[in-house]
């Protein structure tokens, strides 16, 4: 088989355009603000909730309930 490196160019054959113009440039930015909103603030309200459930579980270990 006989190798054909005549044709080889290290340059494009078509000129380079780039993939955003800059009317669509911050077209999915309000979709990538929105979901950090949404699970920033499920994140924190999960880690408020475990902080309640520790505090909770020292504050009451030391309690004893008696039933008269």
């Amino acid at each position: 088989m006989r190798d054909d490196f005549d044709n080889i160019r290290a340059e494009r054959e078509t000129p380079y355009r780039t993939a955003v113009t800059s009317s669509n440039k911050y077209a999915g930015l309000w979709k990538q603000i929105a979901i950090g909103i949404v699970v920033g603030h499920l994140s924190l309200g999960l880690i408020g909730a475990v902080v309640w459930m520790v505090a909770a579980q020292l504050l009451l270990n030391g309690l004893s309930f008696t039933v008269p």
